[in-house]
């Protein structure tokens, strides 16, 4: 976000300590050092000190080391890596260390590179709902998340209870439930069990009606880069 005339304020997801706040000065001048340094999803190495606010560090020093110069040639592939940027710039909190975050986005960007336009949304809700269970928001998928009584999979509809956080039985249906079939469940438990699965496979268009709800329930949080994801 801009701050006064030239300067900049980013969160920036690091490897060792979380996600901290810097402020680039003089960042937005044509001929500054850290011009291409603080782009959305620039991979680069910074050198920042402690100001005299609490969560407020200076930048000192940058240099990219990826720009994902081929994701920036794709609109679509920029929206996508824009997804899951702006779910951990929303969720995680400041100044903890989470490697796993950073690794996982890191993951992300470096296969979406790769991939063809048609794989990028289902890629995306892949990498998004293993970012969900590292929030601490897995889906219950095993049995009722309320009475815990066996699910029967054999049945071509599942209900699935949005404030439940998971399926849910006939005795337990609310006004949340929406309904999956039961390949979409068997994806969601493969995508968790870290099977390898169909990055194009049909029930990724049931898990893209179900994440924005889920998203915003539990997290109270709408990730707007989700409305232009192509």
């Amino acid at each position: 976000m801009p701050f006064k005339e030239s300067s900049l304020i980013a969160s920036v997801l690091t490897k060792k300590f979380g996600k901290v706040k810097i402020i680039a000065k003089g960042c937005r001048r044509p001929k500054s050092k850290f011009c291409g340094t603080l782009e959305v999803f620039t991979l680069a190495e910074i050198i920042y000190y402690k100001r005299e606010s609490k969560d407020l560090y200076t930048l000192s020093d940058a240099t990219v080391t990826d720009h994902f110069s081929d994701i920036r040639s794709s609109n679509n592939k920029v929206n996508a890596a824009m997804v899951l940027c702006e779910f951990f710039n929303k969720t995680l909190p400041l100044e903890e260390t989470d490697t796993a975050s950073y690794t996982h986005l890191f993951n992300f960007l470096r296969e979406l590179k790769k991939i063809d336009s048609n794989s990028i949304k289902p890629l995306t809700f892949y990498y998004l709902l293993i970012a969900l269970a590292g929030a601490g928001f897995k889906p219950h998928l095993d049995n009722c998340v309320r009475c815990h009584n066996p699910i029967s999979y054999n049945s071509k509809q599942i209900d699935f209870s949005i404030s439940g956080g998971g399926v849910v039985c006939e005795n337990d249906f609310d006004d949340t439930v929406v309904f999956l079939s039961s390949d979409t469940i068997n994806l969601l438990k493969n995508i968790y069990q870290n099977k390898n699965i169909r990055i194009d496979a049909p029930q990724f268009k049931e898990i893209e009606r179900l994440v924005p709800e889920y998203l915003r329930y539990h997290l109270n949080q709408v990730l707007n880069s989700l409305k232009f994801l192509k």
